[in-house]
């Protein structure tokens, strides 16, 4: 019987600092490796500069980045499998043609990539919270908003924050700078993100995840499509897509204005689902099933 191959998650040297090579790189590969120690299988996280032969290979976003783009090739020259996660970057022919099959980041991106490639395998993997994030309540006492995130990743940012309705808190790859310490301030999280802010890639609902193991609620697009199949069309807090930054402004009040009301109840209700799919013993249960268990994705990680 041959000997089973090696799990091989594989970033950028370059990038191992970014969220997506630090979330979906070295935390989703610690929790296959918890759930493969039970099958004998070894799990490692590996630069796109090193050798790597005869495994499932697995291609974070960060290794897709550098150009000329090659990696893909080079690892199925190796004998690789080759299972590419583009996580929020474009989905392209380029890097999708020669992978053996996906790891898909969000409900979205899986039934594209199912279209795109009928004939490969797609395993959804939602995204998880950061596994460093510690338990987290935030106080009820009163309305208190906040954007976790990039400031150039939400819409009409700068004239909230001028209202004063909206708090901007940085979120630094491994809480650099302790923005994990401000989650119990904020009951709300501001994540209005149109569509158009999305570009061509697939956004996972992070932001709505984050407020969830906080116990917080969020604000959303009506347009986010990801965000609203989680959360329910009749989700309370939505804002029209289009609104410009006056018309979201009059909604914060509004939502301010009602503070704990029977809307912020339902709200509160719709984020514990969120908790749970996006917790790591969630995330191991379906790793099990989908990647190692008797089942669809079991011969590709074989």
């Amino acid at each position: 019987m041959p000997e089973a191959r090696d799990i091989v998650f594989v970033i950028e040297r370059a990038q191992q600092r970014a969220g997506s090579a630090h979330l979906r790189g070295r935390q989703l590969a610690s929790l296959f490796a918890e759930v493969a120690k039970d099958y004998g299988r070894r799990v490692r996280v590996a630069f796109t500069d090193e050798a790597i032969e005869n495994a499932v290979a697995i291609v974070n976003k960060s290794a897709l980045m550098p150009k000329p783009q090659d990696v893909v090739a080079r690892l199925k020259a190796a004998g690789c499998t080759v299972l590419v996660d583009f996580v929020d970057r474009r989905v392209t022919a380029a890097d999708g043609d020669p992978a053996d099959g996906f790891i898909a980041v969000s409900a979205l991106q899986y039934r594209h990539l199912r279209a795109t490639w009928p004939d490969k395998p797609v395993l959804h993997l939602p995204h998880h919270v950061d596994l460093d994030l510690w338990p987290v309540a935030c106080q009820w006492d009163h309305f208190a908003c906040g954007y976790f995130g990039n400031l150039d990743n939400a819409a009409h940012l700068d004239a909230v924050r001028e209202a004063g309705l909206v708090t901007t808190i940085e979120t630094l790859t491994a809480n650099k700078n302790h923005w994990f310490e401000q989650l119990p301030g904020y009951n709300l999280h501001y994540a209005f993100r149109p569509r158009a802010l999305w570009g061509a890639g697939f956004k996972p609902f992070t932001k709505g995840f984050t407020a969830a193991h906080a116990g917080a609620i969020v604000v959303i697009a009506d347009d986010d499509e990801e965000a609203t199949g989680l959360l329910g069309a009749d989700y309370p807090f939505q804002i029209p897509a289009s609104a410009d930054a006056t018309t979201v402004i009059d909604h914060l009040h509004a939502i301010r204005d009602s503070f704990g009301n029977a809307e912020w109840r339902t709200a509160r209700l719709r984020m514990r689902r969120l908790r749970t799919i996006s917790s790591a013993p969630y995330l191991l249960d379906l790793i099990r099933a989908s990647a190692f268990e008797v089942g669809l994705h079991e011969g590709v990680f074989a």
